[in-house]
């Protein structure tokens, strides 16, 4: 996390202000905040449960630092869950799901299956990047972006299994095992600034992207070994 995280975002920051790059998009993320009670906002005090939260906030740190040091133009962008085609390398729940599903393994669930997150769908994050890309006006500004939908991992389960079943894959299974460090129990986020002032929202909704996601991972599966 700190080498790529840290480091990571620290050369980027540094190419941008040497090639005059006119804005800098941040890909954080509401780990920076930690455990609270949800929804997440832009201006409550992080406390990060996990490396990788500590991680973003040291780069949303950084981002502001070259903003009012050096004029690059940064903003920030706290991803929810995010999940879709093109997410075979990720290690994200509904990935993750999907994968032990095409394999035909258990689907584990770290802890009751009553944790909560906010499922985004990658074509509503690539609008929220591209209108935080040209927005005038918004240099050091951090935007959740998310759903501000909260659904449990037992709800996850609920929706995609019967997905999976329609597409052939039966008598999936689901074993429970222990929470993992630095898991937050509750977790969504309120995106009613990035509304105001991107004009962004989320349209997708959950089941639907899971069925585009299902499908990509099966007609990809052979090109990209899971």
């Amino acid at each position: 996390d700190c080498r790529r995280n840290v480091f990571g975002i620290l050369n980027y920051l540094e190419a941008a202000r040497h090639s005059g790059a006119r804005r800098f998009v941040f890909a954080s993320s509401g780990a920076v905040i930690g455990e609270c009670d949800p929804p997440i906002r832009e201006e409550l005090a992080p406390h990060p449960f996990s490396p990788y939260g500590a991680s973003k906030m040291a780069g949303e740190a950084y981002c502001s630092a070259y903003f009012r040091t050096f004029g690059v133009e940064t903003v920030v962008l706290r991803f929810s869950n995010v999940y879709g085609p093109g997410s075979r390398h990720k290690d994200s729940v509904v990935a993750r799901f999907i994968r032990q599903a095409v394999q035909g393994k258990p689907l584990v669930v770290y802890g009751d299956g009553r944790q909560t997150r906010d499922f985004l769908y990658v074509d509503d994050l690539v609008e929220a990047v591209i209108r935080a890309a040209v927005a005038p006006g918004i240099g050091g500004e951090v935007f959740q972006i998310a759903t501000h939908t909260e659904t449990r991992i037992s709800e996850l389960l609920d929706c995609l299994i019967p997905i999976l079943e329609k597409c052939g894959r039966r008598g999936v299974v689901v074993r429970f095992e222990s929470t993992r460090p630095g898991d937050v129990k509750r977790n969504f986020s309120d995106a009613s600034k990035a509304l105001r002032v991107l004009g962004w929202q989320a349209k997708w909704r959950l089941s639907e992207g899971l069925r585009h996601t299902v499908d990509w991972f099966l007609k990809n599966r052979l090109n990209c070994p899971l």
